[in-house]
């Protein structure tokens, strides 16, 4: 699955040097519309996100792609948290450095509601892995193999570009990834198939960002509008039943992760797929 090709080149770097040194003076000068600067810092993240990740995979898809080369869903909703946080963290500094001239300008409070959502899905993040690496250990079902790999073909994949480590359904390389795997199963018996927990986390994940960036974008305004200015000095509060619906979401990903998905088998098939080498094994998968 490796990809020799090189790819960052001189605009991927040009592209940083504008994020780090435009971007801040864009902002600058929009500092009196303050929603339009945090509007102007997310855009700025995320494209500096598609452009990284172009850069390193050589597709613009490449930062939420792990190391099976498939879309991963726990990397994406933790790009979009961090993009709408750190965005807006920034925001709020520049307002407090710029326009109040606050003392302590980056004495923002962030409630605890938020850190634990953020915990929530660092931990999602992390356990995945570990979830999935006794997986890569086991033998799948060749014909249950063949089975979903003529479904994927019949779904766009190159059947010539897929593989597996164990259970568990790669990519040889990272422009084979769809955007369907996000909603997708993992493994040989399910990989081309609608994972239900998968969706009600991505779901309560919009419905969340959605929800959190409206309340954010409200308290922009409100300070925005104070006369005399006033310093933006805390994030909107969670509720707790939004919190409970994010931690049930992110619990039912990582349960029907741990489930048994596919049929094993003792025996490979010559001329079949088979599990990744022990080198595969140092890099734990993500989903």
């Amino acid at each position: 699955m490796t990809n020799n090709k090189q790819q960052w080149e001189w605009w991927h770097t040009a592209f940083w040097v504008l994020f780090t040194i435009g971007l801040p003076t864009m902002a600058f000068y929009q500092v009196d519309h303050l929603v339009r600067v945090w509007w102007l810092f997310m855009a700025g993240f995320v494209l500096i996100l598609l452009i990284t990740g172009h850069g390193v995979t050589g597709t613009w898809k490449g930062a939420f792609i792990d190391n099976r080369n498939v879309l991963s869903l726990s990397r994406f909703q933790m790009m979009a948290w961090t993009t709408l946080v750190l965005s807006a963290f920034i925001t709020a500094a520049f307002w407090n450095i710029f326009k109040v001239s606050a003392p302590n300008p980056i004495d923002i409070v962030l409630p605890k509601e938020l850190w634990l959502l953020m915990g929530i899905s660092t931990a999602s993040l992390v356990a995945s892995p570990l979830i999935l690496s006794d997986k890569k250990k086991q033998q799948p079902n060749q014909k249950e193999m063949r089975q979903t790999f003529e479904l994927l073909a019949e779904q766009g994949y190159d059947k010539n570009k897929l593989d597996n480590q164990g259970l568990l359904v790669v990519n040889e390389s990272p422009d084979q990834a769809h955007w369907s795997d996000l909603f997708t199963g993992e493994e040989t018996g399910n990989f081309a198939h609608l994972d239900l927990a998968r969706l009600q986390m991505f779901f309560f994940t919009l419905v969340s960002l959605l929800t959190y960036g409206v309340a954010i974008g409200h308290i922009l305004d409100e300070v925005a509008s104070a006369n005399p200015a006033v310093s933006f000095s805390g994030f909107p509060v969670l509720s707790e039943g939004l919190l409970a619906l994010i931690g049930i979401s992110h619990t039912g990903y990582l349960a029907a992760k741990a489930t048994a998905n596919s049929q094993t088998g003792s025996e490979s098939s010559a001329g079949q797929a088979t599990p990744a080498s022990s080198d595969d094994d140092d890099h734990p998968a993500v989903g």
